[in-house]
């Protein structure tokens, strides 16, 4: 009997996992096993759609859920008629698609056969590929998917919106956001981890679960955003916010200059998505370069899909450029969570072209149309770089993980202070500051004066709560 490995990595490429079959079994039991690491003949193997955790009964059974809903659970399609496919065998000298009633049917030898079956008549778990990001930009126009929020003046870009969370509060929400949400990265990564904690992996869903090395670093990497967000509200346009009552993600503002959360940056534009696909950035050279070979991939997130008060947040008007020019949502995540493999996210690969990157990066005034001059991106460069932390923010995170029951629990501050100063190699101490932050205050109270009248201009009012509220 041939070996037919190759047929589990052809499924995992299309999104899909074999779960073997267990004679009058339910499902929960069957995802308990895990992914099937071999097949064997004279056993059914269900196909399910691929996820961040495959024992993980929950997950799997909401991932499945979702794929079904979305009429996206496996389809044969031989050019005529599609069959829903419920899994394989491999019986009687042939290499099955299981259906309700019947089964296409493949010499188990003819291995060419079974692959150009997988590979070309089979359908996709959220996974597309395409020769050229312009043909991604051709797909979504047919498909009518808006591919650019419109700009004032046809019509105002934010709206008031009032906050069940904060009554007396509101939020500037985009007005009449497009369903569709985007991420364009220059390769596609799996996982696709929160820069929070990248390198940690997808295996623990706790704190106390991951190796102290790398609690050690987390913890300082959320220590130097907590830092970001306080010096953030000492600023005359943060100060201005909070006195009008309006609502600002604060972590979200973090995540766009480069500080690590668990957040996965999204934005409204698949132009932005396009730039963030095709181009690079050189930190040695500190400037963006047109990538020109390898495959990129756009991720397309339908944001109106998920129940209310979901993981997709707009990260609202906010007096600093760079969110605002990116059109800027985002989407939180847990420890363990893999974006790539949310079942509301959608993969569209593609070949990358150097002219094309060329064409895209000059489009954005070699950056600037996205990355104006911004102090705040300097204070974000200087936060990264500090080598002593601040002892009040720590031990506020150190007490917030202690009571969180998925963080520290049974922990003490100093316990977690050592941690940090001997694996991450920063001190904790009183004191901490940025060189500069005066100066950059200033800038960053200079640009406001210069915006503060219009700020507004943009905004009208509705006095109804969003679907997803941020």
């Amino acid at each position: 009997m041939p070996e037919f490995d190759y047929v589990l990595e052809l499924l995992e490429a299309k999104g899909w996992y074999l779960y073997r079959g267990i004679p009058h079994a339910k499902m929960p039991e069957v995802i308990a096993q895990g992914k099937a690491g071999s097949i064997e003949p004279n056993v059914f193997y269900h196909l399910l759609p691929a996820t961040s955790h495959d024992k993980d009964v929950d997950e799997v059974h909401d991932a499945a859920q979702y794929a079904a809903r979305m009429h996206s659970m496996p389809i044969y399609k031989d050019g005529a008629k599609e069959w829903n496919i419920h899994g394989i065998d491999i019986s009687g000298g042939n290499f099955n698609f299981v259906m309700t009633s019947d089964s296409i049917a493949f010499d188990s030898g003819a291995r060419s056969n079974i692959e150009r079956a997988i590979q070309f008549n089979m359908s996709s778990y959220n996974i597309f590929s395409f020769d050229s990001i312009d043909e991604v930009g051709s797909m979504l126009k047919e498909r009518d998917v808006p591919q650019r929020p419109p700009e004032p003046p046809s019509q105002l870009r934010w709206t008031y919106v009032e906050r069940e969370s904060e009554p007396a509060g509101v939020a500037l929400y985009p007005e009449n956001p497009g369903r569709m949400l985007f991420r364009g990265q220059t390769r596609r990564f799996v996982p696709c981890l929160p820069t929070a904690v990248r390198g940690i992996g997808i295996e623990s869903q706790e704190l106390r679960e991951v190796s102290e090395p790398n609690q050690a670093r987390l913890i300082a990497k959320l220590i130097r955003t907590s830092w970001f967000v306080q010096l953030l509200r000492e600023t005359a346009a943060m100060q201005w916010l909070n006195e009008k009552s309006i609502f600002l993600n604060e972590a979200a503002v973090a995540q766009h200059y480069g500080l690590p959360t668990g957040t996965i940056n999204l934005t409204q534009s698949f132009e932005v998505a396009s730039f963030f696909a095709c181009c690079g950035y050189d930190p040695v050279q500190k400037s963006w370069t047109p990538v020109g070979d390898g495959k990129g991939v756009v991720y397309l997130v339908d944001w109106t899909a998920l129940p209310p008060g979901g993981k997709i947040h707009p990260i609202n008007l906010q007096a600093f450029p760079q969110a605002s020019e990116q059109w800027g949502w985002a989407c939180e995540l847990r420890l363990g969570e893999d974006f790539d493999k949310l079942p509301f996210v959608v993969k569209l690969t593609f070949r990358q072209n150097l002219a094309a990157s060329q064409r895209i990066l000059a489009q954005f005034s070699e950056r600037t149309a996205l990355f104006p001059e911004d102090p705040l991106a300097e204070l974000a460069q200087a936060i990264t770089a500090a080598t002593v932390l601040p002892l009040a923010i720590a031990e506020e995170l150190a007490l917030d993980l202690i009571s969180d029951p998925k963080g520290k629990p049974g922990a003490t501050v100093e316990e977690i202070f050592a941690l940090v100063q001997k694996f991450d190699g920063v001190t904790i101490a009183e004191g901490a500051a940025i060189p500069g932050w005066e100066r950059i205050n200033a800038a960053l109270s200079a640009l406001w004066d210069g915006k503060k009248e219009y700020f507004l201009s943009g905004a009208g009012f509705v006095g109804v709560r969003p679907a997803q509220e941020s």
